[in-house]
């Protein structure tokens, strides 16, 4: 259990991105068919809805790490399935729409966000192994142990 300050602040803002660029009302739609995916739309809540309780319960290394990966598929399969859709998905609203300049400065700045999102995903993955390896001194760090992990750069990299 942790409840190391850089770690809950990299957290933070992850979960501020997420909630506030990515998972808006305009794109959660585009989003359904990704987050259907119940064990990978759990672990993306547990990092980005529960962010206050953690600073001051702590965070499970192997839960953090496993969190950590589930954004970055998420972050991946977006990358793959959605982003280069996004019009063709969002396919709603007119000009006269009320939510239109809205909903077009969400699609406009989707690609965007979701880099930010996956370079701050990075950071607290970064600074989660070195608070990791610190921990662990001579022993084996909590990372080597987490079966997918090692596809986590491959997952946060822009093709």
């Amino acid at each position: 259990m942790t409840h190391d300050s850089t770690i809950m602040e990299a957290i933070e803002k992850v979960a501020d991105q997420y909630n506030t660029n990515i998972a808006t009302r305009f794109i959660r739609p585009l989003l359904a068919g990704i987050l259907a995916d119940s064990d990978l739309s759990r672990r993306i809540a547990d990092l980005t809805e529960h962010s206050e309780m953690l600073s001051t319960q702590g965070v499970h290394l192997d839960e953090l790490y496993l969190e950590i990966l589930a954004m970055g598929r998420f972050i991946y399969l977006v990358r793959m399935d959605v982003l280069p859709n996004l019009r063709a998905l969002s396919s709603g609203g007119k000009g006269t729409d009320a939510n239109y300049v809205y909903r077009e400065m969400a699609m406009n700045n989707f690609g965007a966000n979701l880099k930010i999102l996956a370079d701050y995903v990075n950071e607290l993955y970064l600074k989660t192994v070195n608070f990791d390896k610190s921990k662990a001194g001579t022993g084996k760090p909590v990372y080597r142990s987490i079966v997918g992990l090692e596809e986590l750069g491959r997952y946060l990299v822009e093709k």
